[in-house]
């Protein structure tokens, strides 16, 4: 019978995102609705024991292609000025949480989780929005696919920390900085030791011709990495993460990372996906409507808000910084499968979760059309020469034409006095 649900689950999974494929919209979405129709509707499909240890592989093969793909080169020029920005966005979404949870009387742990569910983007949806804008190598299109690649690291590590809290369910500022430094150094020491050590390894291996090995080789070494964080005490979202970064160094890289990709996303994604939907349930949702426009709202405008203001300090203009915010609302898978995890820790219940489910689908539906909004945004025209940067700047600027105006005055004084 649990295999049956499985076919079952992967047939349904594999339509709706083949369906949501067809309308320009990520299959996640799709796949998630799968789960949402078999599991809350229809009632053929049960989170049995087999479904959630291969959606558990789906969450090691999506992380894996997530980090085997991100390339520093893009960044490299500016990766301070990123980081800088995405880690004032945290700052800023952590502050106006803090003051909902005050305002509200919310539990800390699960204004942690809210944090952690909803700083992430979805780079795929993103960029294909930009793409299609054809924005792409514009400087708003760069700066977008930079903070992509930086968001979902910090996003990663974030969620790795509010993991260990939300099991533990203790929290005070000690524990986090000694995590802090163990990532910072494991992640520092295997950037080097371990690169050579894995680009020795699969370099041997397509030396001696012997690819489709490749895809074991690196399982094996996700798996070690995984029990390793666990004996460290640390998530093994970060031992996935470190290996998936430093296949993305190697030469083999896009290799492997297009096995990953042929496999996870033809099988275990989309179960991983669709099992996070059997968790709705449609008749507490049909009766909290309101409450679901007030949170896909929200955090539109939350998104829209903390990935905005940073960029004004970056010499991005007012228009600009709306314009690079406005493709970052979308919301990251990641997000819905820590909220499922608030929901078996009894942080968050099943209304909530419902509402997040579908709040998650709406905003994903709404990003593009909200994003092609504001891209067609003009910068301000500034009269006589005024430039966007305020007085003073710009080679055609007033100031200037005031400074030339006034050093033809004075010649024109002094010749007239003594000629």
């Amino acid at each position: 019978m649990e295999l049956i649900e499985i076919a079952i689950l992967f047939l349904g999974a594999k339509l709706g995102g083949i369906l949501f494929n067809k309308i320009r919209l990520p299959s996640l979405g799709g796949e998630l609705l799968a789960g949402v129709i078999l599991g809350s509707v229809l009632g053929l499909v049960t989170n049995s024991t087999p479904i959630q240890v291969i959606s558990q592989l789906g969450l090691i093969f999506l992380i894996l292609i997530t980090t085997m793909s991100i390339d520093f080169s893009k960044i490299e020029e500016q990766i301070e000025k990123l980081v800088t920005a995405q880690i004032l966005s945290l700052l800023i979404q952590f502050v106006l949480l803090i003051v909902v949870m005050f305002l509200f009387g919310l539990n800390f742990y699960f204004v942690l989780l809210i944090m952690a569910g909803t700083f992430g983007t979805s780079t795929s949806l993103a960029i294909r929005t930009i793409f299609s804008l054809k924005a792409l190598d514009s400087k708003e299109g760069q700066a977008i696919v930079g903070l992509e690649i930086i968001n979902t690291i910090i996003e990663l590590v974030l969620i790795s920390f509010v993991l260990g809290v939300v099991k533990s369910q203790e929290f005070n500022f000690l524990p986090v900085v000694e995590i802090i430094l163990m990532v910072v150094g494991i992640f520092a020491v295997m950037s080097r030791v371990g690169y050579r050590f894995i680009s020795f390894i699969v370099n041997s291996v397509q030396k001696f011709k012997i690819e489709d090995v490749l895809m074991a080789l690196t399982l094996m070494l996700v798996f070690l990495s995984i029990g390793f964080a666990e004996t460290l005490g640390i998530s093994s979202f970060l031992g996935i993460m470190l290996v998936g970064l430093l296949i993305s160094r190697t030469q083999q890289a896009p290799i492997i990372m297009q096995k990953f990709k042929e496999l996870g996303e033809s099988f275990f994604i989309p179960i991983f996906f669709a099992s996070l939907g059997l968790g709705v349930s449609l008749v507490p949702l049909l009766g909290n409507l309101s409450f679901l426009v007030i949170i896909v709202v929200s955090l539109i405008l939350m998104r829209l808000i903390i990935y905005s203001i940073p960029l004004k300090f970056f010499n991005f203009s007012p228009v600009e910084s709306v314009k690079i915010g406005s493709a970052m609302i979308s919301s990251s898978a990641y997000g819905l499968f820590l909220i499922s995890i608030g929901l078996q820790y009894g942080l968050v219940d099943n209304v909530f979760y419902s509402v997040f489910v579908v709040g998650f689908l709406l905003i994903d539906i709404l990003a593009p059309l909200v994003t092609t909004v504001f891209f067609k945004l003009k910068e301000p025209k500034y009269p006589n020469g005024w430039n966007k940067k305020g007085f003073g700047n710009g080679s055609n600027d007033f100031g200037k034409k005031i400074k030339k105006e006034l050093m033809k005055k004075k010649i024109h004084k002094k010749r007239t006095v003594n000629p």
